[in-house]
């Protein structure tokens, strides 16, 4: 499969706006090939809402909805019931979803508890940063159009999977024993003037690199490897998450550092991390 990103429908107003552009046209390029895919769905409804197109994004959980009904995933749609509810009430189509949803197993129906949300999942958020990544190395002439779309592919397919280690562009490129990931590396490490570091030069300490917990590390692909005053050196693997130093001081209370790891450098100082986390259990 060969993604071909379309022109743009809408003119970004902002770095940030264009990347989740960059991701609508992918993940919709996914779609055409995979239409029930549900990654693809969760973001491109969480995008929609999040360029302000509402009815583009209540179109994608309604068809979300439909996808989790056919595969028998009650749980995840009475999840989304009160999104639906959300929606115009007089909208056709929302209650003719919220009456299939209903119809299922009422008794089941009246014992789930609901969160409200502002997204479907933090996850396909990420994975449309990562999608971002690499937009950037297709543009820069770092990847062709095939091997770019067999990131995201790659990228769509390991999101949908429970996994111990963050969902991330070099994890793939690393996967797919990419020949020139050494050359990509030092090129975002030039481009967003991010200094390459190697963790397991750090004698990483306990009470600083648990600072952020085990799924925020997996989740955003960033560990605390030691600090400088009250500031954080923080090894990451995505440069372009712009977000991401305010999301750490929000945690944390400190202002964030950040250097660029390489991902199996990545996961073995994880698993150190995720020890002390989870410590084993004693045996008598």
């Amino acid at each position: 499969m060969v993604i071909f990103m379309p022109d743009q429908p809408h003119k970004p107003t902002s770095d940030s706006e264009a990347e989740i552009w960059n991701a609508i046209a992918a993940f919709e390029k996914i779609l055409e090939a995979l239409p029930n895919d549900r990654v693809s769905l969760e973001t491109l409804a969480d995008a929609y809402e999040k360029v302000g197109d509402h009815t583009r994004a209540k179109d994608y959980v309604l068809r979300l909805t439909q996808v989790l009904i056919d595969e028998g995933d009650e749980d995840a749609v009475y999840d989304l019931r009160k999104k639906i509810q959300s929606f115009d009430a007089n909208d056709p189509h929302v209650k003719e979803m919220l009456a299939r949803i209903e119809s299922l197993k009422p008794e089941k129906v009246m014992a789930v508890v609901l969160d409200d949300t502002n997204t479907l999942t933090r996850r396909s958020a990420n994975i449309a940063g990562e999608i971002s990544f690499a937009w950037n190395l297709l543009q820069a002439k770092k990847l062709t159009q095939e091997e770019y779309a067999n990131i995201v592919h790659d990228l769509s397919e390991n999101s949908s999977k429970k996994s111990e280690v963050p969902v991330s562009t070099l994890h793939v490129l690393h996967d797919r024993v990419f020949p020139a990931i050494n050359e990509i590396i030092a090129f975002v490490a030039a481009t967003c003037n991010t200094p390459i570091i190697s963790l397991a030069n750090f004698e990483l300490q306990p009470n600083i690199a648990t600072l952020l917990s085990v799924e925020f590390m997996i989740m955003r692909g960033a560990i605390i490897f030691d600090l400088m005053g009250e500031d954080a050196l923080v090894g990451i693997l995505n440069p372009y998450d712009t977000q991401l130093p305010t999301d750490i001081e929000d945690l944390t209370g400190k202002s964030c550092h950040r250097f660029l790891v390489t991902p199996e450098d990545f996961d073995d100082a994880l698993d150190k991390i995720k020890k002390w986390h989870h410590p084993p259990e004693e045996t008598g």
